[in-house]
């Protein structure tokens, strides 16, 4: 194995030493400052992008805490609106039910003044039908005619009992 022959040591060494030297001299100032470099660029925009989203989500928790509250405003206000609805609609309601209530006891009174109108005259013809009734039964039975007086007496004490 010619890497073991003693009489080849020193150049060995001497180009390890180069080689390693110029590999050292190349990563140092060319390869691991553009590693560093991109590192930091990555670094950078990571915490600017880290920045931006913590922008956005206080955004975002501002805006649904005012969608929050318009939506809970606006359901107030429907609340309102709904019960203000409501009391129209009962009131109108009462109105109307207190106007045909009224209509309704104005005709039953006019009903009711007919009806004792009619009752009367009724009452008043039967007075006379059963006078007139009276004294033609007593007739066809062949007893003297009543006076119109006395069949008003008995017609009268027969109607308040």
């Amino acid at each position: 194995m010619p890497q073991l022959d003693p009489s080849t040591f020193g150049s060995q060494l001497f180009w390890l030493l180069v080689c390693f030297g110029a590999l050292y001299l190349v990563l140092s100032f060319i390869v691991v400052p553009r590693i560093s470099k991109t590192l930091a660029t990555r670094a950078e925009t990571l915490e600017s992008d880290l920045a931006a989203a913590e922008t956005f989500r206080s955004e975002a928790e501002t805006a649904l805490q005012a969608y929050e509250d318009a939506l809970a405003e606006a359901r107030g206000r429907a609340l309102a609106l709904a019960q203000e609805m409501r009391a129209e609609v009962q009131a109108e309601t009462d109105r109307q039910k207190a106007e045909l209530d009224a209509n309704l006891a104005e005709q039953a009174a006019a009903a009711d003044v007919a009806l004792m109108a009619a009752r009367d005259a009724a009452m008043a013809g039967l007075k006379d039908a059963a006078a007139d009734l009276v004294g033609d039964i007593m007739e066809a039975i062949g007893s003297d005619k009543a006076s119109d007086g006395d069949v008003a007496k008995a017609l009268d004490s027969v109607a308040a009992e």
